[in-house]
């Protein structure tokens, strides 16, 4: 038997739900807030939807392409007489099992949209203030990212490499993910988008740049994709931006939040070790190039331990009232 050409849509089609409505709901509402904040603080600039547009698109038809090959595949292996009838056959409810993926991206791809533009207006809603309490943090615990840097001197390379990776396993994630077939996918799905969402709420309320945007860590120690990095973070805060993938926010780190997502992601498929290397790996990365404080990072692994629980709670409660649902109804007396 070979299973259906995107999917079997009987294994994903009553899961899908429990995921794709919330994470609707949630892009939505970023996307109101997002309008929102613009229109009250007269912000100047507006961003551009074709790049998101395009890439979720493109990765829409790659995704199909990839499980129509796989499918080809198996129809091969199977040994079977007559592909072209099984695939005309199974065309439609092959679509009906991959339209929540298709949609999942584009949720996703808004969403992701929305949270870069809200990080470029956070000095607009909120001045940057918080830097000098977090510094204060490190100086308490004795903690100068700037001596570790030049110690690490000879590596500064290779993590700033190693760190700038962080944006493939951000989006791979998230994908890879979304082209889970069991019950999990849900949790994790909405685990990453309260991850950001929660992240975004404490960014605005603790405004902060970074030592590495306040004078606090000289940037021609840092390797030079850090300062490219940052050389674009500066101008789109100068110019009052709204390029995807601005936005100068220091607490929380959300690339450890987002490590510490994927941990929690990779622990769930038996990968515990790998999770855990990589998050202290971002973790080290973060402080010692400058972009983060302690504390920043600190609240990241927080936020999405945090997040990673309401999800949890969010689906199994879900999944009490599917299962009372399926319950027969009492015979009457």
């Amino acid at each position: 038997m070979t299973g259906g050409m995107f999917g079997d849509r009987q294994s994903s089609m009553g899961r899908d739900q429990d995921w794709l409505y919330p994470a609707i709901a949630i892009a939505m509402g970023t996307v109101i807030c997002a309008a929102a904040l613009q229109y009250m603080t007269g912000y100047p600039s507006l961003p551009r939807g074709r790049v998101s547009l395009t890439a979720a698109l493109v990765i829409i038809a790659l995704t199909a392409l990839f499980r129509f090959l796989r499918y080809l595949l198996s129809l091969w292996r199977a040994g079977e007489q007559h592909p072209s009838a099984r695939i005309r056959k199974q065309f439609r409810p092959a679509l009906l099992a991959f339209w929540p993926i298709a949609a999942g991206v584009v949720t996703l791809g808004t969403f992701l949209h929305a949270i870069s533009f809200l990080k470029s207006m956070i000095p607009a809603v909120v001045p940057f203030w918080a830097d000098a309490l977090f510094a204060a943090t490190d100086r308490f615990i004795f903690v100068d990212p700037q001596a570790i840097a030049i110690a690490l001197q000879p590596a500064l390379t290779g993590i700033g490499l190693f760190y700038g990776l962080w944006h493939a396993a951000h989006l791979g994630g998230i994908l890879w993910v979304l082209h889970w077939r069991d019950g999990r996918k849900a949790r994790h799905i909405l685990s990453f988008m309260l991850t950001w969402s929660i992240g975004m709420f404490f960014a605005f309320a603790f405004s902060s740049m970074g030592p590495i945007f306040t004078g606090q860590y000289d940037p021609s120690v840092a390797p030079e994709t850090t300062r490219k990095a940052a050389a674009f973070l500066w101008a789109n805060y100068q110019a009052d931006g709204a390029l995807l993938g601005g936005g100068i926010s220091a607490f929380p780190s959300m690339h450890v939040a987002i490590a510490a997502w994927l941990a929690i992601v990779l622990k769930d498929r038996g990968l515990p070790w790998l999770g855990f290397a990589y998050l202290v790996g971002v973790f080290a990365g973060s402080v010692i190039l400058g972009w983060h404080y302690v504390i920043d990072s600190v609240a990241g692994i927080a936020i999405a331990l945090a997040a990673d629980r309401l999800a949890l709670q969010w689906t199994n409660r879900a999944a009490q009232q599917e299962q009372a649902a399926a319950l027969p109804m009492p015979a009457p007396n």
